[in-house]
């Protein structure tokens, strides 16, 4: 209760007595929401609700896809990066096989792919410097995974004897020199008027090897006889001497099977007429020279 005393006098201050214990007005009372629509309970405050931030920019489906597409890719990247330099997919093997004369090791060795990456390994030049060999005749190289070389090699087969300066040396059929061991028996043997020496991987004169070897297979049939030597000569080329005694100069490889019908023909028409000749020459195609 608030009560004004002495209201006449001016120069009193007016004051707020406080007569009982009784709460002022709005003193400790609890805040209170009333409901005024229907006028009937009241309703404790409720708590305030937490701001919460909001953004105008959501990421669109195709953001979220483009972005897994780049994380995926990444790691993809990152797993192959890793296997490239890993050294389980390093060559640490190398199979050969198909050697007889060349030694393993000279071929791992001219390959070059121990401790290359399988997938950066260059299997195209070591092919290359293999075939480069005297000795091999053709090569093939490939992967074998995770971690191995495999090379197949088919080494040059002998097939005559080359013999110039004094010594025999053998030879494959396209006139390369293999070395000095003796060829089988019974094949062919070309007799050089040249004087140096030879070395492994040196090609003879092809023109004679060729002729050589038709001559060593069609000469029976055409004229009923057999080789007894094949000689090539400088500036003259092949000359083959048969079994009867005979001679012909050949010349170079071309036409072997016609110049041996020739040979055949003139061989036939000079025993019905009684003519004797030890030598053919049939460089000159159908002109035969009987001497």
């Amino acid at each position: 209760m608030i009560v004004k005393r002495n209201r006449n006098q001016k120069n009193w201050p007016r004051a707020i007595v406080k007569r009982s214990s009784m709460k002022t007005v709005g003193d400790g009372r609890p805040r209170q929401i009333v409901n005024r629509r229907n006028g009937s309970g009241v309703q404790p405050m409720r708590r305030r609700r937490r701001l919460r931030l909001s953004f105008g920019w959501r990421p669109t489906r195709g953001f979220v896809l483009g972005a897994s597409v780049v994380v995926v890719a990444g790691a993809i990247m990152a797993s192959a990066y890793w296997l490239y330099q890993s050294p389980l997919l390093q060559v640490q093997h190398i199979e050969v096989e198909g050697t007889d004369r060349i030694g393993t090791h000279v071929v791992v060795q001219r390959a070059g792919l121990l401790g290359d990456s399988m997938f950066s390994a260059d299997l195209a030049a070591a092919q290359e410097a293999i075939w480069g060999h005297p000795l091999v005749a053709s090569v093939r190289v490939e992967r074998a995974w995770p971690n191995t070389i495999r090379i197949f090699v088919e080494e040059r087969r002998s097939w005559g004897a080359w013999e110039q300066g004094g010594v025999r040396y053998t030879i494959d059929r396209d006139g390369v020199v293999l070395g000095t061991t003796a060829p089988a028996e019974g094949s062919p043997v070309i007799r050089s008027s040249e004087a140096t020496s030879l070395r492994q991987g040196d090609r003879v004169d092809y023109q004679a090897v060729q002729a050589a070897a038709e001559i060593y297979e069609l000469l029976p049939r055409q004229l009923g006889t057999t080789v007894t030597e094949v000689a090539f000569l400088t500036g003259k080329g092949v000359q083959v001497t048969t079994a009867d005694g005979q001679s012909a100069l050949f010349g170079d490889s071309s036409s072997i099977a016609y110049k041996l019908s020739v040979w055949a023909a003139m061989s036939q028409q000079a025993r019905t007429q009684g003519i004797n000749y030890t030598t053919i020459d049939l460089r000159f195609g159908n002109r035969p020279v009987l001497q």
